[in-house]
């Protein structure tokens, strides 16, 4: 039976304060040599995955922008996807969220109908979000390249706003560090669902693995055959109101680890 590992990253895959990959490097390479796909399922935007994914060779599906869309090497399944696509440069793309200019402009509607004030990464020079988030210069601009989402680094998030959201078919997530706007009809699950279909249309039977830190990844965790939660800096588990999920011991990447050594040893 061939297995999938479905990974968060920030505080999952990668350190939540340096971002580095460092302490989970040779654990990706371990899966890598036994040809288990790592599938990204984050928040990161398109272009930061890509980042992520040169830098630790991983050539697999990714979903973007907490399951506003899938992208999907061209010619990575021999079987005709039985979705709709587009081709953005390299990749078939299965899009279940709205664009982000859409997005956007509800978040003007509310800084002006509702009074309330907003810090977003389209505020803001890369400069700023460097500063707000503790990324690096190079890394902050790719982060500011977002396709179907918008991230809020501070304001007014109250019901008011949530009500505002919900009437124009979008939603509030929290993340690990701060709120991102995306359409009420996306979800990791969703997108998770989605791909594992395509797996088991290429492969038949196929066992999903899933970790991650934070409320942020509860669908994710619940649409996979084998969920993993690890721990956060403080050495707590985020509170997830499901028995099946496992929490796992370490904080982070060290957590993660544990993870792909279940994976690899079961």
């Amino acid at each position: 039976m061939k297995k999938v590992l479905l990974s968060d990253l920030d505080g999952t895959l990668l350190d939540l304060k340096s971002y580095s990959f460092a302490q989970s490097e040779a654990s990706v390479n371990e899966l890598k040599e036994e040809g288990v796909p790592i599938v990204f399922c984050s928040s990161k935007s398109r272009v930061e995955q890509e980042f992520y994914r040169g830098a630790l060779g991983i050539e697999d599906p990714f979903i973007v922008e907490n399951g506003s869309a899938i992208f999907i090497p061209r010619g990575y399944f021999s079987k005709k996807i039985p979705f709709n696509t587009y081709v953005i440069d390299d990749f078939e793309v299965i899009t279940i969220g709205k664009p982000v200019g859409f997005i956007r402009d509800i978040i003007h509607q509310a800084r002006t109908y509702l009074g309330l004030s907003f810090t977003c990464y389209f505020d803001l020079s890369a400069e700023d979000v460097s500063m707000y988030t503790g990324l690096d210069l190079r890394s902050s601009r790719r982060a500011m390249q977002r396709e179907f989402s918008e991230t809020i680094l501070k304001g007014d998030v109250n019901d008011g706003f949530l009500d505002f959201l919900s009437h124009n078919k979008l939603k509030s997530i929290p993340g690990s560090k701060f709120q991102t706007i995306i359409s009420s009809n996306a979800d990791k699950g969703k997108a998770v669902d989605i791909l594992l279909a395509l797996y088991e249309n290429e492969w038949g039977e196929v066992k999903s693995y899933g970790v991650g830190d934070s409320v942020n990844d509860f669908e994710m965790l619940q649409t996979v055959d084998d969920p993993y939660l690890v721990q956060r800096p403080g050495s707590q588990w985020a509170e997830l109101d499901d028995v099946t999920i496992k929490n796992v011991q370490g904080i982070g990447p060290a957590g993660w680890n544990k993870v792909s050594r279940i994976l690899l040893e079961s």
